[in-house]
């Protein structure tokens, strides 16, 4: 926030100095009252110095004077809990894409890149400082995700998240979400979670399918958040206990109407809003991050009034900023959204510490200088055809296999079981069934573990499509048709340094480069959004149904904190029980 001296601020305020910027009549949204009122407001030095209500005939010095009569005035919308990560490109293009469309500040968890490496943190922790987004930064304490289920390029411990709590803009601890290291009171994780309560540090949580004495445990901990709630009823108890709910809008379909949920609650000052980064980099672009959320809220029958706050001063309120942001008040920062109409959130201007945002080049690389380290994370040895037959004991003919297949759409990961061919001890796919091969690998180090599996649901014909986006570890997931065609994706990948390909019939046809901690472009977001297109036409072009296929290779296969059945570099995972499963249905636990 700007640095305005009070006397100055004051004298604005007492109209005995001019203001940088005055709106004069404009309908203000005071979050406080929940109510619109008609309003004069001064703004000085990128901070509110007044607001006061209109008085047609009143004089108010200022540089600018802007009549809004006919608009309203709301807050800069907050995303309460983002991964910048997930949109594919640089915390630099992110900005450029959001906060022209009025996300003016974020809660962003770095969990993506920290599953990468430490300086893949730190750099994107700079980087993201240097952009206009007025991002605070959570350090993400379950780095993996799953440690005893996949492998990352990273392991966070408490001397990490000592060292990372003193970098600029930091706030606190990201999301807990092994869920399951925490009830089994894991020595590091007790450490990390009972430091951070000592230093009085907010910790996200992420806790789908919890209820009761367990759930109970969990809220101990300090976890005080979640925005994973699968229905109605594990909402109103999380928000019983005393939890943050974060509704997360984006470009899923998430399991309950906002309205359902918040109008039926007496007092809903601790339900927030996010994107999670669930949103598409075209829809990101067309349609905004937490502007589209907002609006969907809006769709689903929550007051416009109560939505803005829920995308503004309930997150600035929850994570102990609302001195700085999240209302028209005096003395916060001028960031500030004026719109047309209040129930479609039209907007017609943005304000940063009260200056006007105009829209960026969509075509602006990011100039962040990434250094080598952070831009080769990709260091898997090459692979052959061989990597992916999967040899089995079962005898010749047809047996049953635990299959994965997602619903397009949503987070779910069903298990389902089918029957498949196994041949001289080797089993075979069969695409025309949508029944294809998956394969996880350890992409952080040379020979590292992986897994081959079958998954449905990607509907390819013909070839084969991967990328080095696999949450939570962020590990080389590919799924294909083809063994040579999977080996030359993932060799492709490897020469990129990390990005996303596709290929067919002996040749790599499509790819976008992906190398900064080789799950980020620096190129901008138009340029991005090109090449995804272009990859994502010629999957449609060999089969695959889906809108955006990236994006569920990135995070619908190997995410092994959500239910039910997810693949890691280690093996088939039954993430309820968080056990590995064998492959074979046949067979209840994994041989030897």
């Amino acid at each position: 926030m700007p640095d305005t001296s009070l006397e100055l601020m004051m004298d604005v305020a007492q109209r005995r100095a001019p203001a940088d910027l005055v709106f004069r009549n404009i309908s203000v949204l005071n979050v406080f009252t929940e109510t619109m009122e008609r309003s004069d407001v001064s703004i000085v030095g990128g901070t509110i110095a007044r607001v006061a209500p209109a008085q047609e005939d009143l004089e108010i010095p200022a540089a600018e004077t802007i009549d809004g009569s006919g608009s309203s005035l709301i807050p800069g919308l907050i995303d309460a809990h983002t991964h910048i990560e997930m949109s594919l490109v640089s915390p630099t293009a992110y900005a450029s894409i959001v906060v022209p469309q009025g996300t003016t500040s974020a809660i962003v968890d770095m969990h993506d890149v920290a599953n990468v490496g430490f300086d893949c943190m730190r750099h994107h922790a700079i980087e993201t400082a240097a952009s206009p987004l007025k991002a605070r930064l959570m350090l993400p304490p379950c780095v993996p995700a799953t440690p005893k289920l996949e492998t990352a390029g990273f392991d966070m411990t408490l001397e990490s998240l000592c060292e990372a709590i003193e970098w600029p803009d930091t706030l606190g601890i990201g999301e807990a979400m092994d869920f399951g290291r925490i009830l089994d009171c894991e020595p590091e994780m007790m450490a990390m979670l009972s430091w951070a309560k000592d230093q009085k540090l907010i910790v996200d949580g992420h806790c789908p399918n919890l209820s009761g004495d367990r759930l109970q445990a969990y809220a101990v901990t300090g976890a005080s958040s979640c925005h994973e709630s699968g229905s109605l009823d594990e909402l109103r108890e999380k928000y019983a206990l005393g939890f943050k709910v974060i509704m997360r809008r984006g470009s899923l379909q998430e399991p309950f109407l906002a309205g359902e949920f918040v109008n039926g609650l007496a007092d809903s000052t601790r339900v927030l809003l996010s994107t999670d980064g669930c949103v598409f980099l075209d829809e990101l672009i067309d349609q905004g991050g937490m502007i589209n959320a907002l609006r969907q809220i809006i769709a689903e029958g929550i007051d416009p009034i109560a939505a803005i706050k829920i995308a503004s001063y309930n997150t600035a309120r929850a994570y102990r900023i609302d001195d700085e942001v999240g209302s028209i008040s005096v003395g916060r920062a001028a960031d500030l959204i004026v719109v047309s109409d209040l129930d479609s959130v039209a907007i017609e201007a943005v304000y940063i510490d009260g200056e006007l945002v105009t829209p960026s080049d969509p075509e602006q690389a990011s100039t962040y200088d990434y250094p080598i380290e952070v831009m080769q994370t990709v260091r898997m040895d090459p692979v052959t055809a061989d990597a992916f037959r999967i040899e089995t004991t079962e005898p010749d003919g047809l047996t049953d296999v635990r299959v994965k297949h997602f619903l397009y759409g949503t987070v779910i990961a069903e298990e389902q079981t089918h029957q498949l061919p196994v041949q001289d001890g080797v089993l075979h796919t069969d695409a025309s069934r949508d029944l294809i091969k998956i394969s996880v690998f350890d992409r952080h180090r040379a020979g590292g573990e992986h897994t081959n599996a079958i998954v449905s649901g990607f509907n390819l014909t013909d070839c084969s499509f991967g990328g080095s986006i696999g949450q939570d570890a962020q590990n080389l997931v590919v799924v294909g048709t083809d063994d040579d065609d999977m080996a030359l994706v993932v060799n492709a990948i490897r020469e990129m340094h990390g990005g996303v390909a596709v290929a067919s019939n002996g040749q790599v046809v499509a790819r976008v480069a992906l190398p900064f901690a080789g799950i980020m472009s620096p190129s901008g977001p138009g340029a991005v959004r090109r090449e995804l297109d272009e990859l994502h036409a010629c999957l449609e072009a060999h089969g695959c149904t889906q809108m955006n296929p990236t994006f569920n290779l990135s995070l619908l296969l190997t995410c092994a904190v959500i239910p039910e059945l997810k693949i890691t570099n280690r093996g088939l995972v039954d993430v309820d029980r968080a056990e590995f499963v064998p492959l074979m249905a046949s067979l209840s636990t994994l041989p030897g």
